[in-house]
């Protein structure tokens, strides 16, 4: 009956600033190393016509499409002031070093791309779909097909399931930190 209460609870407990910076870091971390893959496999993908030659830089829209998909995850593990706390405190932990008005022009320019992500929700339900269809929007990549797929402005289902596959990788696991870790509100 202690245990059930959560009096003997093994998990640790953590304030949600702390939770935010860890999910920030490590979600930033990600980004960074895995970027390399997901431009390597869009540039010398046998499933495109042409290279779309994304550069380095390309990097900024696929950090944000891949922290829109992973905050689409908040209301599924926690209630609706929890996740606007914590979605609160990622953006600021996302734009912490930037400061005053370009601080505030970054978040507008994410609640921006934020609204065009939430279409994508509404259109394609979940959050990795809507993830692989904003990198295929965004990357211009229907230039870069066959003429079928591109005259039906879809992208190759054999490059989407890829490209989905690749992004599973960048979603953060709440169920596992969940298990070890209790978040203080």
């Amino acid at each position: 009956m202690i245990k059930f209460l959560g009096l003997l609870s093994k998990k640790k407990k953590v304030n949600p600033e702390l939770t935010a910076s860890i999910y920030v870091s490590l979600l930033q971390n990600v980004i960074a190393e895995g970027f390399v893959e997901i431009k390597d496999f869009i540039n010398n993908n046998n499933n495109l016509e042409e290279n779309p030659n994304l550069k380095e830089n390309a990097i900024e829209w696929f950090s944000n499409v891949v922290f829109l998909g992973n905050l689409q995850n908040l209301d599924v593990h926690f209630e609706e002031h929890q996740a606007a706390q914590l979605r609160a405190l990622i953006l600021d932990e996302i734009y912490k070093d930037l400061e005053g008005n370009a601080q505030h022009l970054a978040i507008e320019r994410f609640l921006d791309y934020e609204n065009y992500f939430k279409e994508l929700m509404v259109k394609y339900e979940y959050p990795l779909n809507a993830m692989a269809h904003a990198i295929f929007d965004k990357y211009n990549i229907n230039d870069f097909q066959g003429d079928l797929f591109k005259k039906k402005n879809k992208p190759n289902p054999v490059f989407f399931n890829e490209l989905k596959n690749l992004l599973s990788h960048f979603n953060w696991n709440w169920e596992d930190y969940l298990e070890k870790n209790r978040l203080n509100f």
